[in-house]
């Protein structure tokens, strides 16, 4: 029996119960690797014997931070870190995307984009002249879960970008050419979004995941720029800019007690006013498999997305699953890429990643691929997924997926502004400081069955939403082999 066909057969058996999926599984994966075992074995490259092995680990050292809470509620992290003679912070407050309410759609986005334009003693101009004479400049930018401040600069001029942050938070003024010019640039962003085929897809997988739960948004709408006015805008800034829902992390060369009499200075007086926005519910749980297909007549290409609701940072599985994930594609080194790039050169840059929201979290595959392999492609993807929660990794796929993800997390938090995205990040997610210490840990700590366990509750394939763009004449035919195929329009 051929190793395509030991795949097929165990997804037309799909819908057995998870224990008889779980022995079939394991018998086909070990069938499959030995039936290919010889043909990649003399593909593979031996690495030299003499090189140098790996250095052990060590989590990440953490500065002291200061933390405090100012009597308006406002949190503060303040990290000195010695070396360039520069500042990085950010400024988060609760309130992003899932926040915009229903036929708003990219609300918190053109907000982010306006806040900047202006305030009662300040224009733009004189905005970005101001930051750039600092060494720096200062932006705004909106995600699900909240709204983020930035700036950075001359680590002598704390305190100045300090007093222009703090002018902008909390007197953005949305001047009425401003606000035109954001809603411009946005259709115009919304028109070239919509030029790639991986938009439609992404639409109508974050709906048929998320159904109407707010995550499900992933783009303004063309309606909701048409009522954008700047009064709303100016609502919309009282209700969200509220010290009580903000937290400040300033990270860089900086002295702890000057810094917090700046912030005591600027933000101090800063109140809160009206009504906070609603607290976001959790997301939905995953379902049974469905198949989506948006059709693209004429496409020479499939765009294929696959994944389902997972966990929250706070959750324990994140750690293993961080680590399952490399193994299983989100790595160049996964078992995927391996598959259906260097064996079967399907498709140049398959890919998977964990996403983490304040109230929930994603897993997601992508690959783009040819028509005539979509069905093969998503064959060895669902192949993979069970593979997962079927047996063990190697020793070797274990050690080298978790220096991947230490590695990445330790290169990432080595500047300024990377650890205060981190640290802004952590706390949107609800983690505390200590995770920054905590992660290289936490990963190391990931055993070969705490990937094959975790795999099994989210890597499951008859668990996963797939969402197919592509010339239906072409694809549809064989992808219903994988159950009934649905058609869509984003």
């Amino acid at each position: 029996m051929k190793p395509r066909d030991l795949r097929l057969a165990s997804h037309l058996l799909g819908l057995a119960a998870p224990a008889t999926m779980l022995a079939i599984a394991t018998t086909l994966a070990i069938a499959a690797t030995l039936a290919v075992a010889p043909a990649l074995a003399k593909d593979k490259l031996t690495m030299p014997k003499d090189l140098p092995a790996y250095g052990a680990e060590h989590p990440m050292n953490i500065p002291q931070v200061t933390e405090a809470t100012l009597p308006n509620g406002l949190v503060v992290w303040i990290v000195p870190r010695a070396g360039l003679p520069r500042v990085s912070m950010a400024l988060v407050v609760r309130g992003g995307g899932a926040a915009d309410g229903p036929g708003m759609d990219g609300l918190a986005s053109m907000l982010a984009d306006a806040l900047t334009e202006g305030t009662p003693t300040r224009t733009s101009q004189q905005i970005a002249e101001q930051m750039q004479a600092l060494g720096g400049e200062i932006g705004a930018n909106a995600g699900d879960d909240a709204i983020s401040v930035n700036a950075g600069g001359f680590a002598s001029g704390a305190p100045k970008i300090l007093n222009l942050m703090a002018d902008v938070a909390r007197n953005a003024s949305f001047p009425d050419k401003e606000v035109e010019l954001v809603k411009t640039n946005t259709l115009q962003g919304l028109q070239a979004r919509k030029a790639a085929p991986e938009f439609a897809v992404s639409k109508a997988f974050a709906g048929a995941v998320f159904a109407d739960h707010p995550y499900h948004v992933v783009a303004p709408s063309e309606e909701a720029v048409g009522k954008v006015t700047p009064a709303l805008l100016k609502a919309e800034f009282t209700r969200r800019f509220r010290p009580d829902k903000a937290l400040l992390v300033v990270s860089g060369a900086v002295d702890p007690v000057a810094t917090r009499h700046a912030i005591d200075k600027e933000f101090g007086p800063w109140k809160a006013a009206g009504e906070a926005p609603k607290a976001t519910p959790p997301v939905p749980a995953a379902g049974e498999r469905r198949i989506l297909l948006i059709d693209r007549p004429g496409s020479v290409q499939s765009q294929i997305r696959v994944g389902r609701p997972a966990v929250r940072a706070t959750e324990a599985d994140y750690y293993p699953l961080l680590v399952a994930n490399a193994i299983f594609g989100g790595a160049f080194t996964s078992r995927l890429t391996e598959n259906i790039r260097e064996d079967k050169g399907y498709t140049y840059s398959p890919s998977s990643r964990v996403v983490t929201y304040e109230m929930g979290g994603l897993i997601q595959v992508d690959a783009a691929v040819r028509n005539d392999v979509t069905a093969g492609t998503l064959l060895e993807i669902f192949y993979e997924l069970d593979r997962m929660g079927a047996t063990l990794p190697t020793d070797e796929e274990l050690a080298r997926a978790k220096r991947y993800q230490t590695g990445l997390f330790l290169i990432r938090n080595e500047t300024q502004g990377g650890l205060r995205q981190t640290l802004a990040s952590n706390w949107v997610r609800g983690l505390p400081i200590a995770a920054l210490a905590e992660y290289v840990p936490k990963i190391s700590a990931v055993t070969a069955e705490m990937t094959r366990d975790v795999a099994q509750r989210y890597m499951t394939s008859r668990t996963q939403t797939v969402v197919i763009g592509g010339d239906a004449k072409t694809v549809r035919g064989e992808v219903e082999s994988f159950g009934a195929v649905t058609a869509a329009t984003p």
